[in-house]
């Protein structure tokens, strides 16, 4: 059931999400032609709508996913969404999932636009070329200090999974928020009451991240084994512990979201 929650909510977006990404995609490409011919006036004309498409994607990602789960699951749609025969994790996943999809998907045509202007700028061949020759440096001098190329992906695929628990993190921030707004002492004026738990729940976050990496740079300091631990176990260990203090931050947003959602919701 998760698969079709995912497939409605990724559809949902869709309709505002791909015409962005073409249209910003679409004009990198017509602004390549300006930076190869070196129309000076078509390239700054070009390059200040990119910068400005790219500031409104970024806005209008954030208020889709905030919007998107105030109307599907606490507003009038809520009526709906909650008489589905799956159980509020299966909402949640549904809703942060889709939200995380097109995030990176965001941060992929960011990607894809910076790589066309800068192999319309040093030439496609040279750049990819240079390209290639940079990623194969950065495996090369990781060996040196790694048994092995596996070594080396197994820190990427963990730097991968912190980046995304980090993004989770501030989704459920939103979450949270919004859900918090049914309780009674904030539901008078849910949209502020949102706003005022934001920042409310904000601050023992915060003195939490901070307790962590306080104890943690004390921890560090206080132990001179770690400054014999070559890259990859020093890399991998601070890594797997940026992961866990992730996945501790979204448990303790997600649990006060779903406890809301389960047993506080009022829809009236």
């Amino acid at each position: 059931m998760l698969g079709k929650m995912l497939k409605y909510d990724l559809k949902a977006m869709s309709k505002t999400m791909l015409p962005f990404f073409l249209v910003i995609i679409g004009m990198t490409v017509l602004n390549s032609f300006f930076i190869h011919f070196e129309w000076m006036t078509g390239i700054i004309a070009g390059s200040s709508i990119i910068f400005g498409l790219f500031i409104a994607l970024g806005v209008t990602a954030l208020v889709m996913i905030i919007t998107q789960f105030y109307h599907n699951v606490l507003g009038d749609e809520g009526y709906l969404t909650n008489t589905l025969p799956v159980g509020v994790d299966v909402i949640l996943f549904s809703k942060l999932l889709s939200a995380m999809i097109w995030l990176c998907l965001s941060g992929v045509v960011g990607i894809i636009v910076l790589f066309i202007t800068l192999a319309t700028t040093a030439g496609a061949s040279e750049f990819f070329s240079a390209t290639f020759d940079v990623i194969q440096a950065f495996f090369l001098a990781f060996r040196e200090y790694t048994s092995s190329t596996l070594s080396v992906l197994l820190l990427v695929v963990l730097g991968i999974l912190a980046f995304l628990v980090f993004l989770a993190n501030e989704i459920l921030h939103f979450y949270c928020a919004m859900a918090c707004s049914q309780l009674p002492i904030l539901s008078k004026n849910r949209i502020v009451g949102s706003f005022i738990a934001y920042f409310v729940l904000n601050i023992p976050l915060t003195i939490l991240m901070a307790a962590i990496m306080g104890g943690l740079t004390c921890a560090a300091n206080l132990s001179p084994w770690l400054e014999q631990l070559d890259v990859f176990p020093l890399g991998l260990l601070m890594l797997t512990t940026f992961l866990l203090v992730g996945l501790l931050l979204d448990l303790l947003l997600y649990l006060p979201t779903r406890y809301i959602l389960k047993n506080k919701l009022n829809l009236e």
